[in-house]
């Protein structure tokens, strides 16, 4: 009743090691029975004995489960420009409102730096016209009036326009005391 009572005390993992291990040393027997040579059942007798020994010593557990890392949102990461991409053009093939507005903000802010506070007003007309060209103007007086979102080309123009807007002169005063003026 001893060695009963001791099986029962001992790990469960330990157990099913002890099991392996006299299983394994008995097949080797098993090999020697049936005629295989005793220096080959010794060697895969004690290869099976090792092979024990490292799944029970490293713990092996095959449905461990490895830990979820918190994914990290970075702007400007390759999901941005992708969303970025994805999220320009509408099922209709025009560009959602979404990049329509996006695109009307970076405008607004940059006639902001020409002295327009408002382009949707109707004096600013001419003065947009002249800035960004008849073709984006049309462009963003239609997606302000009538909320009609431009076409990828529309667009395309629009933002052309916006990269000469750059090259022009702003009203901004220069930090110079002669004005900026060149001499």
């Amino acid at each position: 009743m001893r060695a009963r009572e001791r099986w029962a005390r001992v790990r469960p993992a330990d157990r099913r090691a002890l099991r392996a291990g006299g299983a394994t040393v008995g097949l080797g027997a098993v090999l020697v029975l049936i005629g295989s040579s005793p220096a080959h059942a010794l060697m895969l007798t004690a290869l099976g004995v090792a092979g024990v020994l490292l799944w029970h010593r490293t713990a092996y557990a095959g449905d461990t489960v490895w830990p979820r890392l918190p994914a990290l949102r970075r702007d400007g990461n390759r999901r941005d420009v992708s969303d970025l991409g994805w999220s320009v053009l509408g099922r209709d093939g025009r560009v959602t409102p979404a990049a329509a507005r996006r695109v009307r903000q970076i405008t607004e802010r940059r006639l902001a730096r020409h002295g327009i506070t408002d382009p949707s007003a109707p004096g600013a007309t001419p003065d947009v016209t002249r800035l960004l060209g008849p073709r984006a103007t049309r462009t963003l007086r239609d997606l302000v009036a009538d909320g009609r979102l431009p076409t990828p080309t529309e667009v395309d123009a629009w933002l052309a326009a916006l990269d000469r807007l750059d090259q022009t002169p702003t009203h901004d005063t220069p930090d110079r005391p002669d004005g900026g003026t060149p001499r």
